[in-house]
């Protein structure tokens, strides 16, 4: 079976990002969510949603990006950190410059801004399915007033 791959071009570069296997995906996933599920759920006021709301519900409840800028921070690890950005890139394709993890230091040198949304588009190919289509990293940071674009 072929593994689904997905383009987006961000900020005028084009990127081509092809699934990482089950079992990465997995792990990768387990500590994306040890990293940002507990400051999340704390941040987000589900006060008044009921158990029939769906994620885009949830999404758009009230944020309180304090408590969850805390919680992810205080859970911040460089050794994780590296992990998830390093397996979501693993399949992923610029064009003109090759394989990501190859060309990772000449890509991003100066661009962190660029970084960040380059891995918001690997995770949302990665993940977007997993939360029925709803994942969409750059309109829940939007959302909470936090805009990745403007740093750029």
């Amino acid at each position: 079976m072929a593994r689904e791959s997905k383009t987006k071009t961000i900020d005028g570069e084009q990127y081509t990002f092809y699934q990482i296997n089950p079992r990465q995906s997995m792990k990768c996933l387990t500590r994306i969510i040890k990293l940002i599920g507990g400051p999340m759920g704390l941040g987000m006021d589900t006060n008044g949603l009921d158990n029939s709301k769906d994620i885009e519900d949830i999404l758009g409840s009230n944020v309180n990006i304090g408590v969850i800028v805390s919680g992810i921070c205080d859970r911040l690890d460089d050794d994780n950190v590296e992990y998830i950005i390093d397996t979501l890139l693993s399949q992923t394709i610029h064009k003109g410059k090759g394989e990501v993890s190859k060309s990772f230091d000449e890509l991003f040198a100066g661009k962190l801004p660029h970084l960040f949304k380059v891995v918001f588009a690997a995770m949302e190919v990665e993940y977007g399915d997993f939360f029925g289509g709803k994942l969409d990293f750059l309109k829940i940071f939007k959302k909470a007033s936090i805009n990745p674009e403007s740093a750029t």
